[in-house]
């Protein structure tokens, strides 16, 4: 059976014809042209431009993605559904290719004389992470969470705190403040770095970037904030608040990328049945989850929640805690 990567390689420029052949109506696959969504509606918040030959789009509203994508959210197929109508349509068959690789563990790439080892956390990391202190017990991370609507944690959540941590700027320590401390692992599990938000009188540190990686992740992959136990359904957000909001919003483990660069090229381990992507409601965000799809296509089912009328999912916790009422899709 072809691959995802190979009917685009064939389709290419031909992809608005299939389309269209395929019940999307002509009228929103005019290049560059903004409006309506054929899948979530709208008005103006639809744009197709097959800018990289393989049916691309992008909505305000349900994310962006390719043909596959589009065919699946206006018609409710699952992608083996929509690979076989586009085949039909397209009048492929398949039968002169390889058949699809199997998906295997990730395993850390093997040291060479041009390629460095994997990253490995320094001791800073090390020490760090082993003299964190639960939440509750640093009232400046208590207050900080508070502010956000994310206090408090669910019991099995893993972010930690630490009441004095150094901030470095330019190789000078600038001072030592109360901060967040998470760990960030590999698809393995592995220790690989901390993400840190440095606080000061309960908010984000002013005066100086609040939050940092505070080592390298070369070589390792599928690196993440591991918020919560693995379970079958597993949701993947771009930011620590957005996981933790996505969390109490919908009652799955959540973990977090931290960027969109991370997001785009997450693994979740192979346990994982279902991965739900909260994505943020700018481009950058719903770009990186269009990759995310499409690297994951055929091997889980994979979900993309978008707020409506919000940025990210804290503004829409936050706003169901004042009582207002914003959907996500």
């Amino acid at each position: 059976m072809l691959r995802a990567a190979d009917i685009h390689a064939q389709i290419g420029a031909s992809w608005p014809a299939i389309l269209a052949q395929l019940g999307i109506p002509e009228a929103s696959l005019r290049p560059k042209k903004a409006g309506p969504c054929p899948a979530c509606g709208g008005r103006d918040r639809f744009t197709f431009d097959n800018r990289k030959l393989r049916g691309d789009f992008i909505c305000r509203g349900c994310g962006a993605g390719d043909g596959f994508a589009l065919l699946q959210r206006v018609h409710g197929w699952n992608f083996p559904e929509a690979r076989r109508q586009v085949m039909r349509a397209a009048g492929l068959d398949g039968r002169d290719e390889p058949t699809p690789r199997q998906t295997a563990p990730i395993a850390p790439r093997a040291a060479s004389d041009s390629e460095p080892p994997p990253a490995s956390p320094p001791n800073r990391v090390r020490t760090l992470t082993r003299s964190t202190c639960a939440v509750a017990d640093c009232p400046d991370a208590v207050d900080y969470l508070e502010s956000r609507g994310l206090w408090p944690l669910p019991a099995d959540c893993t972010l930690r705190a630490h009441v004095s941590v150094d901030y470095f700027d330019q190789g000078q320590r600038v001072g030592k403040f109360p901060a967040l401390v998470a760990e960030v692992r590999d698809h393995a599990g592995v220790l690989v770095t901390a993400h840190v938000t440095y606080l000061q009188a309960g908010r984000k540190l002013e005066g100086h970037e609040p939050r940092k990686i505070l080592s390298g992740l070369a070589g390792r992959e599928g690196c993440a904030v591991r918020l919560s136990p693995l379970g079958a359904s597993l949701g993947i957000a771009e930011g620590v608040e957005t996981a933790l909001s996505a969390a109490m919003l919908d009652g799955i483990p959540v973990w977090a990328a931290l960027n969109t660069s991370l997001l785009a090229k997450f693994e979740p381990p192979e346990q994982v049945q279902t991965l739900r992507i909260y994505a943020d409601r700018d481009e950058p965000g719903l770009l990186a989850a269009a990759h995310l799809m499409e690297r994951l296509q055929g091997r889980v089912h994979v979900e993309l929640r978008t707020p409506t009328a919000r940025k990210d999912f804290n503004d829409v916790l936050m706003s169901r805690k004042r009582g207002e009422v914003h959907n996500h899709v």
